[in-house]
């Protein structure tokens, strides 16, 4: 089981952030949502879609960018592996 220690607070994500310059970054959608990682240059890194009430984690570079084309929810986390 994994535990999400969150170390900022939630925000909605519409616009592209780096969400608070974490390198994990929690994710949640209400509806389905295509995610877009960019690095700080503006150069597309890769997309993917997270499906309706799901979540996940990304790792990604400080100064990357994450955006959705629908609002989602995002905050800086830690993974913690527990039982």
């Amino acid at each position: 089981m994994n535990i999400i220690k969150p170390t900022a607070n939630q925000i909605s994500l519409t616009t592209a952030s780096t969400v608070y310059g974490a390198p994990v970054v929690f994710i949640s959608a209400t509806s389905a949502a295509v995610i877009t990682l960019a690095s700080n240059t503006g150069t597309q890194i890769g997309t993917f879609t997270i499906p309706a009430n799901q979540y996940i984690y990304v790792q990604k570079n400080p100064t990357d960018t994450i955006a959705a084309n629908v609002a989602v929810f995002a905050t800086a986390a830690r993974i913690v592996t527990g039982k």
